[in-house]
């Protein structure tokens, strides 16, 4: 059985019961699938990206959930793997800048690993990454030395969000904590009440306008204050329905996403949403159902949704201009938008480039057959992409 395992019969994670049922095993105790993964595409490959250099990060995420993706700083690309291993190259060569190992922390002594999950997020020359452990990490960015490091309630599974000397944390206790960036000494929390089932997963929260907006268990999006953490907006994404717990779930665990003036958000079993970040007033709103980031072009927004389809919406009216079908239950991760190209990763190690005019798989190629679990991080024409097993490959644009 994979490692994945939810906390409690009453708490299961997306991700694990697309696993569970892969694998052979069911839900329900029985042999048979309840899903079944769509074989591999066959797709006429038109180009093939360069591979610049390649470095191995540690032992990677495993076969655990995990949102810890490679961020950049200047010239500096920062990795980290969840058995502690943290490290700073040079973007251009890969050459290592440093290497920190967090599992020789004393705060470490008395668990089995660092287990690193969220993050990783740059910003006033720190480096902040937190753990299913509950707790926060600050590094220097320059030499990769620990500068404190804060314990929270609940396991840290996005990336923090930082702005204004804060960092604020969400975490899957259904609390945010807002600590101060120099010290890590608290500011300010929130609660939320969490539902009886939950997907394991939480929305990275998103600092804009001096406001702290992060989605929430309930189908919810909260706008806090980042002052104080007063609430200054509620807003609901979806609606939970239907006869099971697990219908009910409404999850909103994608970011939420601020363009101008306006806020993108979408839910599991829910809807994808448009409204006025301000007001709050609707746009419009479509029937999707995703727990994964979205990605936006010029004229559009891409996401993934819970079965493995890509769709590109028109956001100034949320009508589809295409969608791909071709990569059903394949643990497809969020989308990024790559000049003409919508790149989507894969549980088999595959990066698909879609076309973004119509969809179509124009171009794939396995890079780790353990898996991507994370986009990949686009920097101009390049791509840095982390794969399970811990290697992080450059690629340049074709």
């Amino acid at each position: 059985m994979p490692s994945r395992k939810p906390k409690s019969l009453s708490r299961w994670s997306l991700p694990l019961l697309v696993t569970l049922t892969l694998s052979g095993c069911s839900l329900f105790g029985g042999e048979e699938d309840v899903v079944v993964m769509d074989p591999v595409p066959q797709a006429q490959t038109q180009f093939a990206a360069k591979t610049l250099w390649k470095r191995s990060v540690g032992d990677g995420v495993g076969n655990y959930y995990s949102q810890l993706a490679p961020v950049i700083a200047d010239e500096r690309l920062f990795a980290a793997a969840r058995d502690g291993q943290v490290v700073a190259l040079d973007k251009q060569d890969g050459q290592v800048l440093w290497k920190q190992d967090l599992s020789d922390l004393p705060v470490n002594d008395n668990r089995r690993s660092p287990r690193l999950s969220g993050g990783l997020t740059a910003s006033y020359e720190h480096l902040f990454v937190g753990s299913e452990n509950g707790v926060l990490y600050c590094l220097s960015q320059e030499t990769g030395e620990l500068v404190w490091q804060t314990e929270v309630a609940g396991e840290i599974l996005a990336a923090p969000a930082v702005d204004d000397g804060k960092v604020v944390v969400n975490t899957s206790a259904g609390r945010l904590f807002a600590l101060d960036a120099e010290d890590g000494h608290l500011l300010w929390t929130a609660s939320d009440d969490l539902p009886k089932l939950t997907l394991r997963g939480v929305s990275r929260p998103v600092i804009t306008s001096g406001g702290v907006l992060y989605g929430r268990a309930d189908g919810r999006l909260n706008v806090l204050l980042l002052e104080n953490g007063q609430l200054a907006h509620l807003a609901k994404v979806a609606n939970p329905s239907g006869s099971t717990e697990l219908d009910r779930m409404v999850d909103v665990d994608a970011a939420p996403l601020v363009l101008g003036n306006e806020l993108f958000a979408i839910a599991y079993n829910g809807e994808l949403v448009a409204q006025k970040l301000i007001s709050g007033d609707e746009l419009w709103k479509r029937r999707y159902a995703s727990y994964q980031d979205l990605a936006f072009g010029l004229i559009d927004l891409v996401l993934t949704d819970s079965k493995g389809h890509v769709y590109s919406v028109d956001r100034s009216n949320g009508r589809e201009r295409w969608a791909n079908n071709q990569l059903s239950y394949r643990n497809v991760t969020a989308p990024v938008v790559f000049g003409d190209y919508v790149l989507v990763g894969d549980g088999e190690g595959y990066l698909y480039w879609l076309s973004d005019t119509d969809g179509q798989i124009v171009a794939m190629q396995q890079y780790d057959s353990d898996g991507l679990y994370v986009p990949p991080l686009v920097d101009g024409d390049t791509l840095y992409l982390q794969t399970r097993s811990g290697d992080l490959v450059a690629l340049q644009r074709p």
